[in-house]
């Protein structure tokens, strides 16, 4: 999750010009914002205009930020919407693999770090593999919502204010990911 910073002085020092403040914010949420955009447009060049997009609107709305909510859950709230919206205009948008294939490398090299056993690794590797077709074959909803919570660490409010949607329908779709996974997860070894 990304480390407690002060919100107001990071928002006051980008409304008074400082352009380093905003490259600090972009840096602070551009995974927040990879992780709404990916699992509804895939890893597609539509991603990278979106999260551009996404950060221009943050820039120019900022000075109506109100503090009435965390800074990350109003970014994710853009984020959502300009993704709708543009998906709305485009409909016909294909899902590529959810993790792309240099962060899938990275979270490889992760687990050869981790463990020192040859065979762990491989086992490690192959769960990776089928964690990773698993969460393509869910909703994108249930992407969305599975990213949210267990990369960004978003509370269940929090992911419900980034998406406008009521708690109960993000629990839902929460525990729909979940069995879904599972359900994927334990065909795959029954085979």
């Amino acid at each position: 999750m990304q480390k407690e910073f002060d919100e107001r002085g990071l928002v006051q020092e980008i409304l008074s010009g400082n352009r380093k403040a905003f490259v600090n914010l972009i840096r602070q949420y551009e995974g927040l914002v990879l992780h709404i955009v990916t699992p509804l447009v895939g890893v597609t060049e539509d991603r990278e205009d979106i999260c551009q997009t996404v950060f221009l609107k943050v820039y120019e709305k900022l000075h109506t930020f109100k503090f009435k909510s965390k800074l990350g859950t109003w970014i994710g709230n853009i984020t959502y919407n300009t993704t709708i919206n543009f998906l709305q205009k485009k409909k016909n948008i294909s899902l590529s693999s959810l993790v792309p294939a240099e962060d899938e490398n990275f979270f490889l090299e992760q687990a050869a770090a981790d463990f020192a056993n040859p065979e762990t690794i491989f086992v490690k590797e192959e769960e990776l593999g089928q964690l990773s077709i698993a969460i393509e074959m869910l909703t994108k909803l249930q992407k969305t919502v599975l990213l949210l919570f267990y990369q960004d660490e978003l509370t269940l409010d929090e992911i419900g204010i980034t998406l406008e949607m009521p708690i109960n329908t993000v629990k839902s779709h929460l525990s729909r990911a979940r069995n879904s996974l599972k359900q994927l997860i334990q065909t795959d070894y029954d085979r």
